[in-house]
């Protein structure tokens, strides 16, 4: 919410789920004037706020300002807050706080359960006589024969808090009067007193004492009730009660009439009841007796400890009732309560003092409620987006925990895409079982594809892929299943739905908050593309981190580490990422990283299908003879190298009765190419930071195919050092993202948490003429970073084209989108470019006479002709680089360098 320079923001999230929960749990700690806040983390009496109290579902139940007119700690593990004085509420929280204190004045539209402590009375005593026993007040109600007199009552007990020491019997209301110590024989009963109630389908009108001369109007009386000829019946007292203790009424207006409804399990409803015996002063009474009314019965349906000597309960709200309400209902074999101990009264000098009697309810008179239970705390999940499988995981209880998904036994949800027969779109375990029944109308490994371009050279390095691949309205790559083109960022949207479902029935709520891992190697446009997916699932993404990093803080968490330098190797299903991280305790620092998107594990699953589709046309069975068929034979080939991993040998069933036998050595000689990149790649990520193996502390290995032994092999042979195997190769990614929210956490919370300090792994930069790419920000450049590009400029129109890539060719990297401008003036431009912590890319320009505003970038994709012409007006040519000569030339062609 929006909140003013001089006012502190406080967001309270509150562990109930509906507002009658609140109402029940929490309501006797508000009023009209302000609210008790129980917290230890105390605001300095005086501080303005602007508050919002919301549910558990973040849906909203007050909001507005307010001062800290007192703030109270009590070490000894009593009850430490703050009260908060309103200033200004908005309009829906006014309207809930009437319905609140109506609530618990007793009015229309309250629950059910009354359990309360009474107050100091709230209105005037009167001194009506009392009807002759002859002729008693009419009471209205369906005929029926008289109830028999009701015995003597049991003694019923208070507590110090005023509330009955024993429940009431079903069907009957207990009812509390005031009276002193000690009283004569003789002293006059006292008709029991009348509660404020909601109104019913059956009323008994009550005389109401003569009002002052001074006394505002009241409301319209209701219309009058048909009254019934059935006599009441007379029911004394066991014992007549004592002399009332004169108490200081609040001059308030008393209302017309103090009907009591009887207890409904309903909030809200009413029902007609059967009349029953009310109590009336015996015909030997004295000719008057002094009436007493109670206090409206304070609602909590919690049990409250009895309150201590020293806490004095406040005067409640006196509230003139919506309309009449029936008698109070007892069981004709039941005696009615006696009560033997008044509630205690207020001090003398609160009782004399002015404002005391000249208001209702203020702030400092919230009365002292039950503890309320400590809201949940707030959880932040880290998301893993794998290409095969997807995994979540959440810091739940003191530890990082994998979440369950897609069946009580699987931890992984697969990463994939289906269309059944009826065009609904399915992902997960759902897509998965649609794959089996027919291959075509399904496809999985689409997060390489995520936010690529249907143009991307990159995309044209996935050769074979099983599925057909086509452009949606905006140009960026989406899949066509079943005769259906989907987005995948839809794709990703409903795969990341499904794993917040799958966190909200772990933890019993729904968590909105996440942190998002990717590979290394997405470009700013990718996570873009990822956000938005997420953002339209309903997460809110704290922070992106890269897996390395995500799979580092895993490793790292509860070690203890001091500077130690980690080698993290994430080879996945969709590519290979590699970093050198330095730990330090729960911080990371980044050194260096690299990436080879073209090598994963769908690319060993390749290998080992074109084996298994040329023995099966070796031996004359049904082989796929085109692409689109190809899918149940990879996902053949992926499942018999998991179980390679831990086998010699396995049988592979095949769709059509196949059935073919696969070796772990075969594999190994299949994929044995791809090992080896795996081992180069890392040597040479190693050497662009003139790193060595012997300056490693530990070297981790993560991803699904990090577990077959040939890469564990070649990698330990390469770098002459052993790699660690305590690490979950499969759940490190999300864990560690997961650790990362909670720190997060904690930093918002004044806590000390873990930092991560990463680096960009793709280069960016601007185009050339000549098909050239000037950088802009270099590999490595540590994230959030902020650079300027600084160029002369004339009248007329400016465009400069973005790309993102290892390559320094315009035609090998990512088109990320165009700039331009049309300029008034000669003179400087200034192109300002800012790269999140996420690696995010924003932009701004300081034109020729105009401030620095931001501006957008263009991403609609073009064809070769418009991307030429884009190029050619580029303000940006290829320099030619100077070679040296004469004996620095000779040195550097020693070197190998030209």
């Amino acid at each position: 919410m929006t909140v003013a320079p001089n006012l502190l923001p406080l967001r309270i999230r509150l562990p109930y789920t509906t507002e009658e929960e609140f109402i029940e749990k929490y309501g006797s700690n508000v009023a009209r004037g302000g609210v008790f806040i129980a917290t230890r983390a105390l605001k300095e009496e005086g501080t303005a706020l602007a508050f919002e109290f919301v549910l558990a579902d973040g849906t909203r139940l007050l909001r507005g300002e307010g001062v800290v007119v007192k703030a109270q700690i009590d070490e000894g593990g009593g009850r430490s807050g703050m009260t908060v004085r309103f200033v200004k509420l908005d309009a829906p929280s006014k309207v809930f706080i009437e319905r609140l204190v109506a609530y618990r004045s007793g009015e229309p539209a309250s629950p059910p359960e009354v359990r309360a402590a009474p107050a100091a009375p709230s209105r005037p005593v009167a001194t009506p006589t009392p009807a002759p026993a002859a002729s008693p007040a009419p009471v209205a109600a369906e005929r029926r024969p008289a109830a028999p007199a009701a015995p003597p009552a049991p003694s019923v007990g208070t507590n110090a808090a005023g509330l009955l020491s024993t429940p009431p019997p079903p069907g009957m209301v207990r009812r509390t009067a005031p009276a002193p110590a000690a009283a004569p024989p003789s002293a006059p009963a006292v008709a029991p007193p009348e509660a404020v109630r909601p109104p019913t389908a059956t009323t008994r009108p009550v005389a109401a004492p003569p009002a002052p001369q001074a006394e505002a109007p009241r409301r319209a009386e209701p219309p009058p009730q048909r009254q019934s000829p059935t006599p009441p019946v007379e029911a004394p007292f066991a014992r007549p009660p004592e002399p009332v203790r004169p108490v200081q009424p609040l001059p308030v207006d008393p209302p017309p009439a103090a009907p009591v409804a009887p207890p409904s399990s309903t909030v809200g409803a009413t029902r007609a009841e059967p009349p029953a015996p009310v109590q009336v002063a015996p015909p030997s009474a004295a000719p008057t007796a002094t009436r007493t009314e109670p206090p409206p019965v304070a609602r909590n349906p919690t049990p409250v400890d009895p309150a201590p000597a020293s806490v004095q309960t406040p005067p409640p709200v006196a509230r003139e009732p919506a309309a009449p309400a029936a008698p109070i209902e007892r069981a004709p074999e039941e005696p009615p309560p006696r009560v033997e101990a008044p509630a205690p009264a207020p001090p003398e000098d609160i009782r004399r003092s002015p404002e005391f009697k000249g208001r209702r309810r203020t702030v400092l008179e919230v009365p002292v409620a039950a503890p309320v239970a400590p809201a949940a705390p707030e959880v932040v999940l880290g998301i893993d987006l794998g290409t095969t499988e997807a995994r979540v995981a959440v810091f739940h209880e003191g530890a990082p925990r994998l979440i369950p998904t897609g069946g009580q036994e699987a931890r992984g949800l697969p990463s994939m895409l289906a269309v059944d027969a009826s065009g609904q779109l399915l992902v997960g375990t759902a897509a998965q079982a649609e794959a089996e029944r027919t291959p075509r109308h399904a496809a999985t490994g689409l997060k390489r594809l995520l936010g690529l371009r249907a143009r991307s050279p990159r995309l044209r390095g996935f050769v074979g892929l099983p599925f057909s691949v086509t452009a949606d309205p905006r140009g960026d790559a989406s899949v066509e299943l079943h005769g259906r083109v989907i987005p995948l960022t839809e794709f990703a949207t409903h795969l990341l739905r499904e794993l917040k479902s799958s966190a909200a029935a772990f933890l019993g709520r729904e968590a909105t908050r996440a942190v998002l891992s990717v590979p290394a190697h997405f470009d700013a446009r990718q996570r873009a593309a990822l956000r938005e997916a997420a953002e339209l699932a309903g997460l809110q993404v704290s922070r992106i981190l890269n897996a390395p990093a995500a799979a580092t803080l895993a490793y790292g968490h509860g070690r203890g580490l001091a500077r130690k330098r980690v080698l993290v190797v994430d080879l996945g299903g969709g590519g290979l990422e590699i970093s050198v991280v330095q730990v330090t305790g729960d911080d990371l620092e980044i050194v260096t990283t690299g990436c080879e998107p073209m090598l994963g594990g769908m690319d060993f699953d390749a290998r080992i299908a074109e084996a298994l589709n040329a023995e099966l046309r070796g031996q004359a069975e049904p082989s796929p003879e085109s692409p689109p068929d190809w899918g149940s034979l990879r996902a053949a080939a992926e499942s018999a190298k998991v179980v390679l991993s831990e086998q010699e040998e396995t049988t592979v069933s095949l769709r059509g009765g196949a059935q073919l036998s696969l070796s772990r050595e075969r594999v190994e000689a299949l994929t044995a190419d791809l090992a080896q990149r795996v081992t180069e790649a890392t040597r040479e990520v190693l050497e662009s930071s003139a790193l060595t193996p012997q300056g490693l502390d530990a070297v981790l290995l993560v991803g699904g195919q990090s577990r077959a032994p040939l890469v564990r092999r070649r990698l330990e042979e390469s770098l002459g050092v052993p790699v660690r195997s305590d690490v979950d190769p499969l759940g490190a990614v999300a864990l560690g993202a997961a650790l990362l929210g909670r720190s997060l956490l904690e930093i918002d919370s004044g806590k000390p948490g873990a930092t991560v300090s990463d680096v960009l792994s793709v280069p960016l930069g601007v185009g050339e003429r000549g098909g050239t790419i000037r950088r802009v920000f270099e590999r490595n450049t540590r994230l959030p970073a902020d650079k300027t590009l600084v160029l002369p400029v004339t009248l007329g129109p400016l465009s400069l084209a973005l790309f993102q890539g290892p390559s320094p060719l315009v035609a090998e990297s990512e088109y990320l989108g165009a700039l331009h401008f049309q300029l008034e003036r000669a003179g400087e431009a200034e192109i300002h470019f800012s790269l999140s912590q996420d690696g995010i890319l924003s932009l701004s320009a300081t034109l020729p006479g105009s401030k620095r505003q931001p501006v957008p970038l263009v991403t609609e994709d073009l064809d070769d002709a418009a991307r030429d012409a884009l190029l050619a007006r580029s303000p940006f040519a290829t320099e030619v680089e100077a070679r040296p000569t004469g004996l620095f030339s000779g040195l550097r062609k020693l070197f190998g360098k030209r």
